[in-house]
């Protein structure tokens, strides 16, 4: 699966492109070669000139709007995964966030408002984040706090997919009829989440976070390096060419 998403996102349809483009130079096959070369360079034109990605971004953060006031009390809060890079968290022992680290940010957050909340944790391990989540900090600590005594912080680095997190959370946490749990992930990435969990049964409180939009975007859009460009463009056409599969498969209800 990982793959095939490879080979569909923009950036690596230029690679494959310019690969195309000198195979068929070398070969001698000129007029190939201007035509995927023409294709390339308007690839890589479109979204550095147009703020193509920020259009796609908006478009999903726009459907599920923040809470106006969140809930008195709260029986759980479940952050999505995607906000550590475990990998390098176990091997420094230091806690190290990626591009949608105020996932955990907010959560951490969340989890002091609500004290006697559960606060479950997708994508990670508790041994990736040994030093956090804890009331005494050591030298490594870098989310700590009263609010963490004797609290038991649940994790599930198991799943490798939002539709597994949906349903991994339903069997693993069990939650009963009346709960209110508030569901924290990306904004871009927080309908199709909200939606998976609506699919199988279970309304949660929306939490967006991480937005890439500061509104709806101009034609041109904010500057941009290339390299950023393009990254927001594979971000944003992941996230649509997720939801399009997860729709044609049944994992969520589309509007």
């Amino acid at each position: 699966m990982l793959d095939v998403w490879w080979l569909l996102l923009p950036s690596s349809l230029m690679v494959i492109l310019l690969l195309f483009t000198a195979l068929t130079l070398a070969a001698r096959s000129y007029r190939p070669a201007r035509l995927f070369g023409i294709i390339t360079l308007l690839l890589v034109a479109l979204p550095i000139t147009f703020d193509v990605a920020g259009r796609l971004a908006w478009e999903l953060e726009r459907r599920v709007e923040p809470p106006t006031e969140l809930p008195q009390s709260v029986d759980g809060i479940l952050v999505l995964g995607g906000s550590v890079e475990w990998r390098i968290s176990r091997e420094r022992q230091q806690l190290t966030l990626s591009d949608a680290g105020e996932r955990l940010l907010a959560g951490a957050a969340l989890a002091r408002r609500y004290p006697d909340a559960r606060l479950v944790l997708g994508g990670v391990y508790r041994e990736d984040v040994e030093s956090d989540f804890v009331a005494v900090p050591n030298e490594q600590s870098l989310i700590f706090g009263d609010e963490f005594r004797g609290r038991r912080v649940e994790f599930m680095g198991e799943a490798r997919s939002t539709y597994e997190e949906g349903l991994l959370a339903l069997e693993r946490l069990s939650p009963r009829a009346g709960e209110t749990w508030i569901l924290v992930t990306s904004a871009m990435h927080m309908p199709r989440a909200l939606a998976v969990f609506n699919t199988l049964g279970w309304r949660l409180t929306p939490y967006p976070v991480d937005y890439q939009t500061a509104g709806e975007p101009e034609l041109f859009g904010p500057a941009r390096t290339p390299a950023q460009s393009l990254a927001a463009l594979d971000a944003a056409v992941r996230e649509w060419g997720a939801i399009f599969v997860y729709d044609r498969t049944g994992r969520i209800e589309w509007p």
